[in-house]
């Protein structure tokens, strides 16, 4: 299913550097007003012969699906800010792509048309742009995952990452199975987050903050790499949830997205032998979806935002993930 079928200062100069930082982490007021819709949660599933999208209530009824499609794989879901559409990945077009339908299924719409798979689309909270990720293939022939910024009609493509340039100014190998995942936007729509294995190891990820342009890239928070990834950033609380582990064992946190020093707030909100990932946030950032293998196969999960309340969601045989809570 994961491939889909598969940071004191004591003086007035310390406290100016600090100020200046401050929008590495800190996001203004949300951009975001609730859609006013029915609560629904949307979700890929294998529970036929394909990857189809489902919606859901938040307490596990009327499960509807967008399409019946056998011949075709969607996956991967994001509701738009004002709930009536849903961006997403399909093959229809024999790769990967990112579409948009609306929330029925209707409507589908091909934004895309790039060279390999591209993934994890997400609406900005005013609901104008959708980022991505996809994979792509440098100069020097190395491939790494990038991410991707468009209108939310598909125009004005650009790429905003480039793990080949960073490191080769940065004097290090070549960029090869480099990647920028998981994007997620800040509550006022001006920051881009998101998990990169581009320094370090090259393998343990680390959560860095964008403008929406690609400039000015850094880690998040000051002093302390957060080491993380699959970040979703409150519009309602400006709390960050994220994951931290391995690919099999994983756990999901959550830290203030608010604060220069976020790794001090950070809090487990999963300790079990089960691999939980996928979080993401519900419109008043009061609860948690989420994915994990407790039960052998994928369900969907949702908790209250301290961890507590765990209830499941799905309770089939097949592999659900990518929950997606609808503004």
């Amino acid at each position: 299913m994961s491939n889909l079928k598969p940071f004191i200062f004591a003086c007035l100069s310390g406290l100016l550097i600090i100020s200046g930082l401050l929008s590495a982490s800190c996001s203004g007021a949300t951009a975001y007003k609730p859609s006013g819709l029915p609560e629904r949660i949307a979700y890929a599933s294998d529970s036929d012969k394909s990857v189809h999208i489902y919606t859901i209530k938040s307490d596990g009824t009327d499960i509807q699906a967008t399409s019946s499609d056998n011949h075709t794989n969607d996956g991967m879901p994001a509701w738009s800010p004002d709930g009536t559409k849903i961006a997403f990945i399909s093959n229809q077009s024999d790769k990967y792509e990112v579409w948009t339908m609306n929330s029925d299924g209707s409507g589908r719409k091909r934004l895309t048309g790039l060279k390999f798979l591209s993934s994890l689309p997400r609406w900005s909270p005013d609901g104008s742009k959708v980022v991505f990720s996809s994979q792509v293939t440098a100069a020097d022939g190395n491939r790494s995952v990038e991410i991707f910024v468009m209108n939310s009609d598909g125009s004005g493509l650009q790429q905003i990452t480039d793990s080949s340039a960073l490191a080769a100014q940065a004097g290090q190998p070549a960029a090869k199975n480099y990647w920028n995942s998981v994007p997620a936007w800040s509550p006022d729509g001006s920051k881009i987050l998101f998990g990169s294995n581009r320094e370090g190891d090259g393998v343990t990820p680390v959560l860095y903050t964008m403008n929406i342009d690609g400039s000015g890239q850094r880690k998040f928070g000051l002093f302390a790499d957060v080491d993380g990834t699959q970040p979703d950033w409150s519009w309602a609380t400006n709390e960050i949830v994220f994951v931290r582990g391995s690919a099999a064992k994983a756990d999901i946190w959550v830290m203030d997205g608010g604060s220069p020093f976020p790794l001090l707030t950070a809090k487990k909100l999963t300790d079990n032998i089960d691999d939980n990932t996928g979080p993401v946030w519900s419109p008043d950032g009061k609860q948690i979806a989420f994915n994990s293998d407790t039960n052998s196969n994928k369900d969907i999960y949702i908790m209250n935002a301290d961890g507590s309340n765990v209830r499941r969601l799905t309770s089939d045989r097949a592999n659900d993930g990518f929950p997606s809570w609808r503004p």
